[in-house]
């Protein structure tokens, strides 16, 4: 039996250095069983200029955990399609890992607009939400949620995909493999 899992969802398009640094920082503070990657299909509360083909985020979702040394992909949410809710998700994994605590990463941003998540009440009895911090050096949060403080780092997917378009240099933004990769595959240039 899974005792403990942490959830960490995006659109990772594309995975990123701070993406990376969170997921370490999280890995490290809560020791984890499992760590599960978690690409979203589409995410309510974002907008979707830049579409790119899942398989894509995922191969460097890939690369960037291998990287890493830890981690699984958990395609739960491509393989629903439609609106990513996280309590659906959330659900599905406790019927895969029904004794399990599960922890659940988001950032400053989406802290700050949890009362417009879906079934938000019933998600914070089931999980416990991270916060890490998010332009800002530290995060308060509310009872029953984890604050973890991480370097900041003000690298964006959108900073990546923008700088890409305009042939400029990514490197160290991005583990040199998903660099490799996105040069390879020619993603997101004009």
């Amino acid at each position: 039996m899974t005792k403990s899992i942490v959830l960490y969802g995006g659109q990772f398009n594309p995975i990123h250095t701070a993406h990376m640094v969170v997921a370490s920082e999280v890995n490290n503070v809560i020791k984890p069983e499992k760590f599960y990657f978690i690409p979203s299909y589409m995410s309510p509360l974002k907008e979707h200029n830049d579409f790119l083909d899942v398989q894509y985020r995922i191969d460097m979702i890939q690369c960037a955990i291998n990287e890493l040394g830890f981690g699984t992909i958990c395609l739960d949410e491509i393989e629903r399609k439609g609106q990513s809710y996280t309590y659906d998700t959330v659900e599905h994994i406790l019927k895969q890992h029904p004794q399990s605590k599960l922890y659940f990463v988001i950032g400053t941003d989406q802290y700050n607009q949890l009362e417009k998540w879906y079934k938000i009440d019933e998600l914070k009895s089931l999980i416990t939400f991270v916060i890490v911090n998010r332009d800002k050096s530290a995060q308060e949060v509310e009872p029953g949620m984890l604050a973890i403080n991480i370097p900041r780092i003000d690298i964006s997917s959108t900073l990546i995909r923008d700088r890409i378009k305009n042939d400029e240099n990514i490197q160290v933004l991005v583990p040199p493999s998903v660099e490799q990769y996105i040069r390879e595959e020619g993603l997101y240039e004009n």
